[in-house]
């Protein structure tokens, strides 16, 4: 037991960013593991029980919020990012994290640990889900990414805040913003005006596997003999960028690719 509590506090304290020890959420493991914990059994168990003899709920007002809390929050989290560093001082090479309490980069970690929070945020689209009865929705690829990224951020602020490890969170955030702009104008629209956007739907989905090779592109420089970045985080971060990548393509492919080779067969949903 002494060893394995001598590897815990080398893990998440030792090796830990000081600057971040005591803030909310970033102390311990244990917060985001409980949080994570309640999130699961919820959606799988607590709502899924509460919904089985009822009608789905509309949850229009609430969603329209949601989203535009969610457009407003990711582009205030974007600009943070970018100017905190990738506007300033960083260039796309080899950015190395700087540990310093210099206030350039506390405020980027600041705007990471902003992150971590919307992350958190995207938790209750599994609840809408559920709710309204569109457990399909509710997949794995939908409950994996939600949980893994949060993670993966998480492990990033409280290990290797900043430099090359803000990249990927700041592409993400601004990503977000586009995803749901199009939730909020799709559902809140004029009929003409989603009739439009359904047509580029799909784009959603190749936006998505777009932001996923660029990150990998640029993030694979920490393997470069000429990049001392910490490679710790890579354990966690690429193969499940990998593996999430892949589960995109494969929804993309049956979502889009095969309903359309099936309408050109005669086979399509409607018949």
């Amino acid at each position: 037991m002494d060893a394995i509590q001598r590897a815990y506090n080398i893990v998440f304290y030792e090796r830990a960013d000081h600057r971040v020890k005591d803030w909310t959420l970033m102390t311990s493991p244990k917060p985001l593991a409980a949080i994570i914990a309640t999130y699961l059994i919820t959606i799988k168990l607590i709502l899924p029980a509460y919904m089985k003899n009822r009608r789905p709920y509309e949850l229009r007002s609430i969603i329209k919020w949601y989203n535009v809390v969610q457009i407003v929050a990711n582009a205030f989290a974007t600009w943070g990012i970018m100017t905190s560093g990738w506007t300033t001082t960083y260039h796309f090479g080899c950015m190395l994290p700087d540990y310093s309490m210099n206030p350039e980069a506390l405020r980027m970690l600041r705007f990471l640990w902003w992150t971590v929070i919307l992350k958190l945020l995207e938790l209750f689209e599994t609840a809408f889900f559920i709710l309204r009865k569109k457990e399909r929705q509710a997949s794995f690829l939908h409950v994996y990414h939600h949980v893994s990224t949060l993670i993966i951020i998480w492990s990033a602020l409280k290990y290797v805040g900043g430099g090359i490890t803000s990249f990927s969170p700041m592409i993400n955030n601004s990503v977000h913003v586009i995803m749901y702009s199009y939730y909020l104008l799709s559902s809140e629209g004029s009929p003409k005006l989603k009739a439009t956007l359904i047509k580029y739907k799909k784009w959603l989905t190749i936006m998505q596997m777009i932001q996923f090779t660029i990150m990998i592109i640029y993030s694979a420089q920490v393997f470069l003999p000429s990049c001392p970045a910490p490679l710790g985080i890579t354990i966690l971060y690429f193969p499940n960028v990998i593996f999430v990548y892949y589960m995109f393509y494969n929804f993309f492919k049956k979502s889009y690719l095969t309903d359309k080779k099936a309408n050109k067969n005669g086979f399509g949903k409607n018949i």
